[in-house]
């Protein structure tokens, strides 16, 4: 199985971005974000067990491809997983209120994101940086 989890910070002061790619127990960051006047870039390396890119193919399981909360410059979310039978994508454009239909599931989207968004969130490190994103 093979994770790819993709961050675009939207329009905030450091414009952060992440890429986080997943396999065989191991996941590999490439970040970027602006800081100390310039663009920085990094990338990291930490162990990832195949049970956590599972459980993200169960939630995307039951989820749709989209959910758009159309609220220009917020953050962007995308899990995706593939294994041998199939692949499963859902991109998240984060809002403010979600139509109910969409609630619940937006709830369970997040629920595997926030975790990895805050070890990579750790990694980076931004000076400057509130602690309390998701």
């Amino acid at each position: 199985m093979h994770l790819r989890a993709e961050y675009c910070d939207g329009f905030t002061e450091h414009l952060v971005n992440w890429v986080l790619e997943a396999a065989h127990g191991t996941a590999i960051i490439e970040a970027s974000w602006r800081g100390q006047g310039c663009r920085m870039e990094r990338a990291f390396e930490l162990a990832f067990p195949n049970s956590r890119i599972r459980e993200c193919a169960d939630v995307l399981a039951e989820l749709k491809p989209v959910y758009d909360g159309r609220v220009d410059d917020f953050p962007q979310y995308l899990l995706a997983v593939t294994d041998d039978h199939r692949m499963l994508t859902t991109k998240v454009r984060a809002g403010i209120r979600w139509p109910d239909e969409d609630k619940a599931a937006v709830d369970s989207f997040m629920r595997v994101w926030r975790p990895l968004y805050s070890e990579v969130e750790k990694l980076l490190a931004i000076p400057g940086r509130s602690k309390k994103r998701k």
